[in-house]
């Protein structure tokens, strides 16, 4: 019975390391096969499906009107974020009662349903002169459009200009609707004499 049993546990053990063997040329050959589609699957999330060379588009509200332009130099679209990047970027908001905002910036990014605008780098926002107020002018590295609340806000530090009043600060919201600018902290003014104002 011995020597009957001895060829066959030395035929399972044979058996069991050719498996094993097996096994570990499997699982290092998916390693190498990770290892190398790794960089090519990253490098085309980064790649966009498509992409506008100086694209406009415009907004309308529920009565039809216009609610706001943007425009830009280039337009791409990220399906793996679902990301809208957009180079060159320029936005419009229109009012009935109240002059047009703008808002412009080097770089910007938006989600799916452009309710958010990112705005990056030599960020300008501008409202014109109205009857009792000068011109608006608030300029930040860094600035977030609610598009949908007619809001501006910003985390970072601003500088705003209204004729001879100039105000830097930390953060900001700005307010269309109620024709706000709010500075948040490290809050500083310099103000001229209108006969001292440059025009």
């Amino acid at each position: 019975m011995i020597d009957e049993f001895r060829p066959r546990r030395g035929a399972v053990l044979t058996l069991g390391f050719m498996l094993l063997l097996a096994g570990g040329s499997f699982w290092l050959l998916k390693q190498a096969q990770q290892t190398e589609q790794g960089p090519y699957r990253r490098s085309a999330q980064d790649l966009p499906d498509y992409t506008m060379h100086q694209f406009r588009f415009t907004t309308t509200r529920s009565d039809g009107r216009a609610g706001y332009l943007v425009e830009g130099d280039q337009l791409s679209h990220f399906p793996d974020r679902d990301e809208t990047r957009i180079q060159g970027f320029r936005m419009t908001r229109y009012s009935d009662k109240r002059p047009s905002m703008f808002v412009s910036s080097d770089t910007a990014k938006t989600n799916a349903d452009h309710s958010e605008f990112h705005l990056h780098d030599h960020v300008v926002l501008r409202r014109p002169s109205e009857a009792n107020n000068d011109a608006l002018l608030v300029t930040s590295d860094y600035m977030l459009v609610l598009a949908n609340k007619d809001i501006v806000k910003s985390h970072r530090p601003v500088q705003a200009q209204q004729g001879g009043t100039t105000l830097k600060g930390t953060g900001m919201t700005a307010d269309s609707k109620q024709q706000t600018l709010t500075l948040h902290s490290a809050v500083s003014a310099t103000y001229l004499p209108p006969d001292r104002v440059r025009r």
